[in-house]
């Protein structure tokens, strides 16, 4: 076999010495044998012209001709093979590759090739220093071959040494004493040897000191060539760098610290094309780009490697020339690195990292004037601003126009203002980031030289701050897109880098006087007269604008816009920063909406300033402030003008894109309003709120396009449309907003997709793993995703109230449920083998729709609205009871220990010692060791139900009864009142027993003694003492107007009335579930009787209520409020129990207490449809208890725990849901009867302020417990389906009266304002 010429005798000897004479400088830059491999192993990569070598061309073109016919044959005899193994360990392309690699051609051609290969190297090595220093003679020029010298190695290899000698020669030929001719000789030899070797050589102070000398020097070539081995020297990342930087920086400290240097004045300017402003160019564009390198790799070194490099800088930089009586002052140090490096980003990067940033703040305590010089250039800048404004914005435009770098627009002379302004540029950037750490801000209060006054950090933000806000320091002539030296615009950054860190901004911004400076223009809108000023121009607003975002951004910056500079809540002022951002902007939206033609801000600025206010607004403590602005009616109302607009609005062609600066479209005003509107549903009254503006459904299919794309929230916010729709689906409006988008039908094909399949029939190449978890990782976000929307009982009723299930005879396995009840009725209530047989995973399906279930039903008025349409408990039963094998016990496995523990759930009520709930799952570990037993009809087994202690032995000893149909029975209560009060022989007790005087002296004294008595006897307080105190309390407090807010009317209805009034199924349940838990608490003794009582007392309140229920109100599509109320009463329920089932007795306490303000929260039924809400509100469906109980008690919970408040929004669930869950059901099944009881007595004595200081109280308690589920991203789950363990009325009251005496002002006022959304 032949090869091609060039491969083969004296063609291929030349090209094989052209490609080791290219290794040349990857040798050189290499500092180790292993560096050399590798940079050679990388030669392709890494040399630009690998592929231009002769070697390398004929070598491709020879396999090329050889081995591409063997492998065009190969394709296309494996592409005729019939069947090709997919299971092979190896690929097509490996089998190719491996059967050209043994052909015999190629095993033919690697042996001739090697063979001429190694013929020619080794004629290569027996001429080496001959071959290769001719090469590099004639290549590179260095004519001293002889002074080099080859070291053989066996095991090294061969490398290259430079003689002693010979650098001795190179130093002493640069000395000044020597001819030009010979030190520009020495110079270009110098060039060609490595940095590193003269460095660490012993004749390195002799070169340096010659080295200086040459830079020094004159001569324009000299100086060229002494810059290129800088330059040179500097591409390397050794050690010895740092005695190059030094001798660069030695050489300009002493050309600005010789007087008779040629260093221009300030006011001449700087030509850059004279020689020696050339060099000086030269030279600090070295000393920059090498400063902004270093600092990716000075660890590698000891500290002495960045310290000298520190010092060596700032002393350079320290160098500044005081201005005399004589001509102007010559240009520093300073000047010149702000001509490369305008914005600073040396000293940026070198504050990055606390390695570094340590240092130079230390070492800059040894320079001080550096900072002194920066200080006091700002202040004079923003002085003369007023003066030479218009030389400003030349300045600032010319540098818009042309590059200080180089590039197609190249600037030869700058003039002593541009030099200047840019020396202010630098100073800036310099001052904005040292401000961001605290030793950067401990070199403030600054001394300025020849001056008494010391400069704070306040006032240095000042002086800054009036380049934005003053209207002549702002150039009006300047574009958006080019107004990268305007100094509003880098006054801004520096701001906005402030806003950054909380700390930061607090010590920095966050104080009044600031504030009211950077909102000087805003508030000169309030004041503008068209015929005397003029608005503040658009640049200038939106400067402003950006800062604050950024301020309001956090939470320390977002309560100094509300509260101003103390953050005080309690002592408000209408002029914080929020009401002037608030009047502004609402004044803005009601102009754009006017057909005023005055002067008013853009679109553009009334968004920004609307971003702001939201930012607020999606708060409670914001929503607070801004409420009396009624941002919400505004947006609203601009929002359907720009619809209207949008819809009259041409359609936008492709031409209409060319046009500069063009306002936002109407489409994208439409949308930013909507954005911003949305976004009062951030809070549980902004809920209220944005339901009032009758937008709410534009408002969800906005948020649901955003949310179904991925979208963040804002610029500021990256995360929350999860929070916005479990807020929304809290209330019933809003869950049949959900609906009408489509978001539950695109829920659930998720789900279905996750747990059975997709509707389609792609395939799946790689198949599922099989799952080891009761609820597996990707199936367990859509299950919190579902629950937060079911979580609230008016968001089930909306979508399951009077709507069965849709059962089918069959069910294929592709049809994907899309509606809530259809879940259901494929996943939980699978009772038939057409169900079961539809799934394609029948246990893990079943056991997650039992978990949606099981939470479902934690919600009590769900569990009876579930089970009086679904009866899924005899479902359960009736499964449990099939699980059986051959002998009579249950099966114990995943499904009917999910059933169990729904069975036990479901049937007993009770706090944490009250009732035992099974688990459910298996203890690991052990096998068929369920510790509870299974049972397959009720009543549930002993093991279930504790052994309570009975009623009070006070009335079994005096055998006193609650007989309600006795003549006698008000007799024998005044009787068994009386013993019982003497019994309990306590200062209470005593106080009870007296005669009532002056209503408000007395309820007075009875909180002070009921706060005592609680603390002090816990146990002791209930039963009869808690009736009488409840009794005597209501009857004072309904004589007090403060509390007495509503009319106390008289009962109108006859007992025929009564009687024809219908209980639904779910309160016909209700009572069974009331009386049995009464039964289990022993405070009443026969059911019968005690359901007879319960159901006349439901009909009795129903007919009353109805009579309150608002005459001819409008009808509504929302099923909550179109009748009664839909729940069961369990206030009344609580009270009936609480009274010991005496009908007569809870009737008269719950007809006085509707009078008083504290009825319309505790007692859920009262406010339904009622004469004393507004319409809007009360066709809403949002009940006083969730836009205000619940609004405040997120309010608190920002203040007091953040760590809640922030666990509850990164889980996507909201304390709002959860407090109004537990309030409706007066927290049974979740705290003891006693701590319900207390509850009860706390806030109808204490005030109903209290009812949100106690689900503050047990969010403190759980703390530690929703900090963890948080992280296992089973919150919702957790609060839902525990109870509230451990947590007691009376161990947590003093934490309550703290909350009451720091918040009441805020919180009770607005409570009893009812009629107030």
């Amino acid at each position: 076999m032949s090869l091609r010429p060039g491969l083969e005798g004296e063609q291929l000897f030349r090209s094989l010495r052209q490609l080791v004479l290219s290794f040349e400088p990857h040798i050189r830059d290499a500092e180790s044998l292993s560096q050399t491999e590798e940079a050679l192993q990388h030669l392709e990569e890494n040399d630009e012209n690998f592929h231009k070598y002769e070697f390398v061309k004929e070598l491709k073109h020879r396999i090329d001709e050889l081995l591409g016919p063997l492998i065009d044959d190969e394709i296309e005899r494996h592409s005729t093979t019939s069947h090709v193994a997919t299971g092979s360990s190896d690929t097509l392309v490996g089998r190719i590759t491996d059967q050209i690699i043994h052909s015999k051609q190629y095993s033919e051609f690697r042996g001739k090739l090697s063979k001429n290969i190694q013929e020619a190297m080794e004629r290569l090595m027996e001429n080496f220093e001959r071959e290769l220093s001719a090469g590099r003679q004639g290549d590179i020029g260095l004519h001293s071959r002889n002074k080099t010298m080859v070291v053989e190695d066996e095991e090294e290899g061969s490398v290259m040494l430079f003689d002693p000698e010979h650098m001795k020669q190179i130093a002493d030929n640069l000395s000044k004493t020597k001819s030009l001719s010979f030190r520009r000789q020495a110079l270009q030899n110098l060039n060609q040897i490595m940095s590193a070797d003269f460095v660490n050589s012993n004749h390195w102070s002799i070169l340096r000191e010659n080295l200086h000398s040459v830079m020094c020097d004159p001569d324009e070539h000299l100086s060229n060539l002494s810059m290129k081995f800088i330059a040179k020297a500097f591409t390397s990342t050794s050690n010895q760098t740092r005695e190059i930087f030094t001798l660069l920086s030695d050489f300009l400290a002493d050309k600005f610290q010789d007087s008779s240097s040629h260093i221009p004045h300030l006011k001449q300017g700087l030509e850059t094309t004279t020689p020696e402003n050339t060099k000086l160019l030269k030279a600090f564009r070295l000393m920059n780009e090498f400063q902004q390198e270093t600092q990716n790799y000075w660890i590698r070194y000891p500290d002495r490697y960045k310290l000298e490099i520190l010092d060596s800088t700032l002393s350079l930089l320290s160098i500044h020339h005081s201005p005399g009586l004589g001509p102007s002052p010559r240009l520093t140090p300073l000047h010149f690195v702000a001509l490369v490096d305008p914005k600073a980003n040396w000293f940026i990067r070198w504050m990055h990292a606390n390695y570094s940033r340590k240092a130079l703040l230390q070492a800059l305590e040894k320079y001080k004037s550096i900072v002194e010089n920066a200080v006091k250039h700002c202040l004079d800048f923003s002085i003369a601003r007023k003066n030479c404004f218009d030389m400003v914005s030349d300045v600032s435009d010319s540098f818009s126009k042309f590059s200080l770098a180089s590039g197609d627009s190249k600037r030869t002379f700058y003039t002593g203002s541009e030099l200047d302004y840019l020396y202010f540029v630098h100073s800036v950037c310099f001052l904005g980031r040292m401000l961001c750490f605290v030793n950067g801000r401990n070199f403030f209060p600054v001394k300025i030289k020849d001056s008494k006054e010391t400069i704070s950090v306040g006032r240095l933000l000042k002086a800054l701050v009036l380049f934005i806000v003053d209207p002549s320091s702002t150039p009006q002539h300047i574009k958006p897109s080019s107004n990268m030296f305007d100094p509003a615009t880098l006054v801004t950054d520096v701001l906005k880098g402030l806003c950054h860190s909380e700390q930061v901004c607090e010590i920095s911004l966050c104080n009044d006087e600031f504030t009211n400076t950077l909102l000087t223009p805003v508030a000169q809108f309030y004041d503008y007269d068209e015929m005397e000023m003029s608005l503040p121009s658009e640049d200038t607003l939106l400067h402003v604008a950006d800062i604050l975002s950024l301020l309001a951004s956090s939470t320390i910056g977002r309560r100094h816009l509300l509260y101003g500079e103390r953050h005080d809540m309690f002592t408000r002022t209408k002029y914080s920063a929020a009401h002037i951002i608030a009047m502004f902007t609402k004044k803005s939206l009601i102009s754009s909406s006017s057909a005023s033609k005055c002067s008013q801000p853009s679109l553009t600025v009334i968004g920004a300033y609307l971003y702001i206010c939201r930012q607020l607004y999606n708060t409670c403590e914001g929503l607070l402030v801004l409420y009396p602005y009624d941002l919400h009616v505004h947006i609203a109302k601009a929002g359907k003008e720009a619809a209207q607009a949008s819809e009259r609005a041409p359609t936008p062609t492709p031409s209409d894109t060319g046009s500069e600066s063009k306002p936002p479209s109407v489409h994208i005003w439409e949308d930013n309003l909507r954005d911003n509107l949305l976004n009062f549903a951030g809070t549980p009254k902004g809920i209220l709120l944005l339901q009032l503006t009758g937008e709410i459904n534009e408002c969800v299919v906005y948020m649901y396009t955003r949310y179904e794309k991925k979208l963040q929230v804002s610029k500021c916010e990256k995360f929350g449309y999860g929070v916005m729709v479990t807020q929304v689906a809290a209330t019933a409006p809003g869950m049949v907003a959900l609906q009408n988008t489509g978001y539950i039908k695109a829920l659930l094909m998720e789900l279905w997709t996750s747990l059975e399949c997709g509707p389609s029939d792609d395939l799946i190449f790689t198949p599922r793993s099989w799952p080891v978890d009761t609820i597996e990782r990707t199936s367990h976000k859509h299950l919190i995703r579902l629950l937060n929307i079911l979580s609230a009982f008016p968001a089930v009723y909306e979508v399951l109230a009077d709507k069965p299930l849709p059962v089918k005879e069959s069910y294929g396995f592709r049809h994907v449920p899309d509606t809530i009840d259809g879940l259901l009725d494929r996943l939980t209530i699978v009772d038939t083998p057409e169900k079961i047989h539809s799934l394609f995973s029948y246990e893990q399906s079943h056991v997650f729709g039992l978990r949606v279930l099981s939470v479902m039903i934690s919600c009590l008025d769900t569990f009876l609205l579930m089970q009086s349409q679904y009866k899924f408990q005899e479902v359960l039963l009736r499964a449990q009871a099939a699980n059986k094998f051959d002998s009579d016990k249950i099966i114990v496995d995943m499904l009917s220990v999910e059933r169990n523990y729904i069975l036990v759930k479901t049937y007993l009520v009770g706090g944490p010692f009250e009732r035992v709930v099974p688990p459910k799952s298996l203890p690991e570990g052990k096998v068929c060791s369920f510790p509870f037993p299974l049972f397959e009809s009720y009543p549930l087994p002993r093991e279930y139900s504790p052994n309570l202690a009975g009623r009070s032995t006070i009335k079994q000893e005096f055998g006193l009864t609650d007989g309600t149909s006795d003549g006698d029975e008000k007799n024998s209560r005044d009787t068994f009142d009386w013993l019982a009060l003497r019994l309990l022989d306590n200062e209470l007790s005593k106080f009870l027993s007296q005669k009532v005087e002056k209503k408000a002296s007395w309820i007075e004294k009875a909180r002070g003694l009921y706060s005592k008595f609680l603390t002090t006897n816990p146990d002791q307080a209930k039963g009869t003492l808690l009736q009488q105190l409840l009794e005597q309390s209501v009857q004072a407090l309904s004589q007090m107007p403060e509390d007495a807010i509503f009319p106390l009317l008289e009962f109108s209805e006859n007992e025929s009335s009564v009687k024809k009034f219908v209980l639904s199924p779910l309160q016909q349940l209700g009572i069974k579930v009331a009386v049995r838990y009464g039964i289990h608490l022993k405070v009443i003794n026969t059911s019968a009787e005690a359901t007879d009582s319960l159901s006349q007392l439901l009909k009795q309140t129903g007919c009353f209520l109805k009579q309150q229920h608002k005459a001819g109100r409008a009808k509504t599509t929302l099923r909550y409020t179109s009748g009664s109320y839909p729940g069961f009463d369990w206030f009344v329920a609580t009270i009936f129990l609480l009274f010991n089932g005496n009908l007569n007795r809870t009737w008269k306490f719950l007809l006085k207490f509707s009078s008083l303000g504290t009825s319309g929260y505790l007692w859920m039924a009262r406010l339904h449809a009622s004469v004393h809400l507004p319409s809007a509100m009360m066709n809403s469906g949002i009940p006083p208890v969730f836009s205000s109980t619940a609004h405040y008690i997120e309010f608190i919970l920002q203040t007091e725990l953040p760590l809640v408040a922030s666990a509850f929004k990164m889980s996507g669930y909201t304390p709002a849901q959860i407090c109004v869950h537990w309030l409706k059901q007066c927290f049974w099944n979740y705290l003891d009867w006693m701590d319900i009881s207390h509850y009860i007595c706390t806030c109808v004595i204490l005030g109903v302020d209290y009812q949100v200081y106690t689900c503050v109280a047990i969010f403190s308690h759980l703390q530690q417990d929703i900090l963890r589920h948080m992280q296992t991203q089973d919150l919702l789950i957790f609060l839902k389906e525990e109870t509230i363990s451990k947590f007691h009325i009376a161990d947590n009251l003093e934490f309550m009266k703290r909350l009451e005496s720091k918040y009441r002002t805020i919180v009770l006022p607005d409570m009893l304002n009812i009629t107030k959304p």
